[in-house]
């Protein structure tokens, strides 16, 4: 009769774990469970197909199990060492969620290559911090409850109790399995194709409509689960490919806007840009905009995870007292959004100095290893006419790969990194003496933002003094997630109204303004008040992609409830603006800095992959019939910004979700299946060139062969 009960028990205990372990998937699929995600729409059939996968791998392992082990205490202990595994696996899924936004797979696993130097241990101790004050703690309760069970449990009984092995019926359980397996993908990939067919979604869908427990098994076993999208769009052929693109394609003297239908040209005149722009005489080119920068120099300034809501939030926004004015003498994008994938920094490099958008859930840099591309890039073309091209960076030389990237890829004629600074005599446990009355320095992991600013002016009036035009690359370090290393320290009387209300992380953030402010002045100032600005040269500024806040601190911030597409919405949008300085000043009080040349605002949605084209165009840059995309920054042409990552899309009028096209912000607005489509398309055809090595050029020639 005992035995009978600790059978019962044991049966109980086998339920509870399949029961709980299924239900624990949902932790990293459902966003009210997870909010770190941008889920798909649940259906019925999704649903279902995920609970077949989950129970057949799960059934696979007990099969496993029980075939080597005999007595019921065993396998119940197998059983919850099996769960504590699991649960540790969706809590890292869950880790991986934070950071960004979509679920992990083996591609993206490439982001791991880079050295982890600065970032490691405070990353890490804000993730468990994050994670635990969110309860994510919680993905281990089938582990708790089993066992409780498993302890309460005689397992003196349970270990007299043994089983037979009968092969027939692990023989039947593996047919099942395999049924239930083969089952379930078909009805993934069929579901798969007619929902989102990308591979940068594959990993978010296929969790969701898989299952958790088959798709990454499949992945370990070399399963990658990728569309080939030449067969699935039928573009085997040259005429096909040339066809496709040429829709898209903006290098043509005359094309009609899909969103406007107006009809738009690779030669932007002044009755097509946007009414604010305001041009110096000195630099007119009569009626058209297009070549008017031709001949200047280039510094192009990346700038690290800044957000656009830190110029719209007042108390902010009053501490950024010189980007503002700077702001006031440049052409602004005030609408302006990243196109990063799981890349992030150097996704944001990849759509500016090439206009591509990256795959979302790899890293082009470190594919480099793999697939020897070769594509269009703004540097190789400013090296076609005999710039000095030159990138600079405070960080480690291999940090997403950029030593072979920069001068192979692009075609930089130099990489100057943190082992060059080092080389020429920067002490990096000293820091960088960026003020020399007060004796204060800057401390961290990198070379200071301050020495970068500094020697990008002394770097580019060398090269001015020889003669020499050049586009020179300076990437900011800081701020960087988890926002330490602020040489102002952490301080908690600059916002003291958000002091207890929001998180340190978020605090730290914040704080960075004044650093953020004081850097862009370096630029242009030095510290003893001298000017800083290069002659002859324009300077072009971009956020790579945003702050990654989420976790509610954006409602505090401004007062107001904020939902989860707003959110995403808000992290999106980074500020970009093109300053081309003049020989004249304009006092500021305690300092001047040049009148600005060109100077308005673009209040219509533009991204990264814009930015490139805008520079082409406004360079005159030898691109001759070389295909390129998006639209003219300063030009009334409509388009869209798409994060490759989470797969959402701003227009002018709307935010929307490509993996839930009924989500959109604001409610009142809807996405069109023609919106939906032509985005879908060029997203396809983008991702065709970046995971192929030569199909720029492939995709060029046919173009030139049959519409040239």
């Amino acid at each position: 009769m005992n035995n009978q009960k600790q059978l019962q028990i044991y049966f109980l205990f086998i339920c509870s774990f399949f029961i709980l372990n299924i239900l624990n998937t949902y932790m990293l699929t459902v966003q009210a469970l997870n909010r770190y995600i941008a889920p798909f729409k649940h259906t019925f059939a999704g649903e279902l197909n995920s609970l077949i996968g989950n129970f057949s791998v799960l059934f696979l392992f007990l099969l496993i199990g029980f075939v080597v082990i005999k007595k019921a205490k065993s396998r119940m202990l197998f059983l919850l060492i099996l769960t504590f595994i699991l649960n540790l696996y969706i809590f890292s899924m869950g880790v991986f969620n934070l950071f960004f936004g979509t679920a992990f797979s083996i591609p993206a696993a490439t982001i791991f290559n880079n050295p982890s130097d600065g970032f490691a241990m405070g990353t890490f101790l804000n993730a468990l911090l994050e994670l635990v004050t969110y309860f994510r703690i919680i993905v281990f309760w089938p582990f708790i409850i089993l066992l409780t069970i498993y302890i309460l449990s005689n397992r003196k009984k349970l270990s007299e109790i043994k089983f037979k092995l009968e092969i027939k019926r692990y023989l039947s359980g593996l047919l099942i399995v395999v049924l239930m397996v083969f089952t379930a993908v078909f009805s993934y990939y069929n579901q798969y194709k007619k929902a989102l067919p990308l591979n940068s979604a594959k990993s978010t869908f296929a969790v969701q409509n898989l299952g958790v427990y088959p798709y990454y098994i499949g992945e370990f076993f070399g399963q990658p689960f990728d569309l080939d999208l030449l067969s699935f769009l039928k573009l085997n052929r040259e005429e096909d490919l040339a066809a496709a693109y040429q829709v898209y394609n903006k290098n043509v003297s005359s094309y009609v806007s899909f969103f406007d239908s107006k009809t738009y040209s690779n030669r932007l005149s002044l009755d097509q840009a946007v009414s604010t722009i305001q041009i110096d005489p000195s630099i007119a080119n009569g009626d058209s905009l297009h070549g008017i920068l031709e001949g200047r120099n280039m510094v192009l300034v990346h700038l690290e995870s800044l957000n656009s809501f830190l110029l719209e939030h007042a108390d902010t926004n009053e501490r950024l007292i010189f980007m503002n004015q700077l702001l006031s003498e440049s052409f602004v994008f005030n609408n302006f959004y990243n196109n990063v994938g799981m890349g992030v920094s150097s996704d944001g490099e990849l759509s500016v100095l090439t206009g591509l958008y990256p795959m979302g859930d790899r890293t082009l840099y470190w594919e480099y290893e793999k697939i020897d591309y070769q594509l269009n890039s703004v540097p190789d073309y400013f090296n076609q006419l005999g710039y000095h091209t030159e990138a600079i960076h405070g960080d480690n030389q291999k940090f997403y790969n950029r030593d072979r990237v920069y001068p192979e890829l692009f075609g930089f004629d130099n990489f100057y990194s943190l082992e060059d600074f080092v080389e020429d005599g920067y002490v990096v446990k000293d820091g960088y003496l960026y003020d020399t009355t007060n004796n204060l320095r800057h401390v961290s992991p990198w070379i200071s933002d301050y020495h970068l600013a500094d020697y990008t002016f002394a770097f580019g009036t060398s090269l001015v003094n020889q003669g020499k035009p050049f586009m020179l690359f300076s990437i900011t370090m800081m701020p960087h997630t988890p926002y330490e290393f602020d040489p102002n320290g952490y301080r908690t009387n600059v916002f003291p109204q958000f002091n207890n209300l929001i998180s340190g992380l978020t605090m730290r953030y914040i704080n960075y303004v004044d650093y953020v402010d004081e850097i862009l002045k370096r630029f242009f100032i030095s510290e003893t008040g001298m000017d800083q600005t290069l002659d002859n040269t324009v300077y072009v500024f971009y956020s790579d992609h945003g702050s990654g806040i989420k976790n509610g601190d954006l409602d505090i911030l401004f007062n107001r409830s904020i939902g989860p597409l707003e959110t995403r919405k808000m992290l999106q949008q980074v500020p970009a603006w093109i300053y081309v300085p003049g020989d004249e000043y304009v006092d500021f009080g305690d300092y001047q800095i040049r009148k600005g040349l060109i100077t308005g605002e673009q209040n219509l949605v533009r991204s990264q992959v814009d930015l490139y084209r805008t520079m082409i165009e406004l360079f005159n840059l030898p691109v001759r019939e070389n295909s390129y995309y998006g639209v003219h920054g300063m030009s009334t042409e409509k388009t869209f910004a798409l994060d490759n990552r989470l797969l959402d899309v701003v227009l002018d009028d709307y935010f929307a979700s490509m993996r839930n096209p009924a989500k959109v912000f604001p409610q009142t607005q809807t996405m069109t299946k023609e919106t939906y489509d032509y985005i879908l398309r060029f997203k396809q055809l983008s991702d065709i060139i970046v995971s192929n090595g030569d199909m720029q050029k492939t995709i060029d020639s046919a173009i030139q062969r049959i519409y040239g």
